[in-house]
């Protein structure tokens, strides 16, 4: 299939000599300005533009920039046509994106010539884009099956909250459907740390594996002693993950699921554990989690309780508000408050 190249500029012998230079080997759409090419662009995606700097109304600069700032033609290589010299203009032509400059009068083998180099190297880096995202795609499905595995391994051991980080992720998702529309969390909420949030959400409890069966398992209410020991989990959860960051430091999911396990059960107030956090020094994601995790313990039958209606789970935690959890997310968990509701009833029906 022919390459498709698209020449703008406000000179028609220009024109004419680009076409008969290219169009044996490539299909030519023909321009005489900036604003025709960017009405064109937005219907059509070549595969090659060749701009023309100096034209009337909207010149080569102007148009560059309007095309670079489009997502959709962000990724289409320009080269400048220019009878200009000044290595001022090459500089701000590079800046503003660029990928080659052809000179005029034009030398109808140096222009096929750049322009099949462009062409191809544009081949090259949509091919190596490609490869990236099949192989981005297949480690995040690995890190899924790895987390459902140990999810699993989590709930075969703790049989007192089956379903629990199913039910959670669950909630999770609801909540941070509705945090990304607020203002104030638009910026930390973007699309890959939501990723990182909905799949290291079923890994906050990752440290029961490491608490004995007699007291994870336990039929009634746990003492104090038992209570103090339930804690470590926390501490193996963080401890589990800080490691797993030793190997890949940085790595933003295992930062994520590190602050998860170590930190939903902060407070607020700083009565939490396990190292009395207090405000925004408890991480974002871990205050966050906070809400998905109580609101399905307090709905939940467990051993030691029967379930909370909606209602009354929802009371208890507004009336937390300032005290266990953050203030602004119980704000924004009432108002999503419906669906957790309609979600918990659906559970209930399974």
């Amino acid at each position: 299939m022919q390459k498709h190249i698209l020449v703008v500029d406000d000179n028609a012998t220009n024109l004419h000599i680009a076409e008969n230079s290219l169009k044996p080997e490539y299909k030519l759409t023909l321009l005489l300005s900036g604003e025709q090419a960017l009405k064109f662009l937005s219907r059509n995606k070549p595969d090659l533009i060749l701009l023309d700097i100096s034209m009337p109304g909207m010149d080569g600069f102007e148009t560059i920039k309007r095309i670079k700032e489009n997502p959709d033609t962000a990724n289409i290589p320009v080269v400048f046509l220019t009878a200009m010299t000044e290595s001022e203009s090459e500089v701000k032509g590079l800046q503003l994106g660029a990928a080659d400059f052809i000179a005029k009068p034009f030398v109808p083998e140096v222009m096929l010539r750049r322009v099949s180099m462009q062409i191809e190297l544009a081949s090259y880096r949509n091919q190596l884009e490609k490869m990236v995202d099949e192989k981005t795609t297949t480690v995040e499905k690995l890190q899924d099956v790895i987390v459902s595995s140990i999810t699993e391994l989590v709930e075969f051991r703790d049989k007192v909250t089956g379903g629990h980080a199913r039910r959670s992720k669950d909630y999770l998702e609801i909540f941070v459907k509705y945090l990304a529309e607020e203002p104030e969390y638009k910026d930390y909420l973007t699309p890959e740390m939501i990723n990182n949030i909905l799949r290291a959400g079923p890994l906050h409890d990752v440290g029961k594996i490491g608490i004995n069966d007699d007291i994870l398992n336990k039929d009634r209410g746990l003492n104090f002693a038992e209570y103090e020991y339930m804690k470590q989990h926390t501490i193996n959860g963080g401890e589990a993950f800080e490691n797993a960051l030793k190997q890949l430091p940085g790595n933003q999911f295992l930062e994520i699921a590190k602050e998860m396990a170590k930190y939903h059960h902060e407070h607020w107030d700083g009565n939490g554990y396990p190292e009395h956090r207090k405000g925004e020094d408890i991480p974002l994601s871990a205050r966050i989690m906070a809400i998905a995790d109580v609101y399905d313990a307090l709905t939940t039958k467990r051993s030691y309780k029967e379930p909370y209606s909606h209602e009354e789970a929802l009371n208890i935690m507004t009336s937390a508000s300032g005290t266990q959890f953050d203030p602004k997310l119980i704000d924004v968990f009432l108002k999503c408050s419906e669906e957790f509701r309609i979600l918990c009833n659906s559970f209930k029906e399974e």
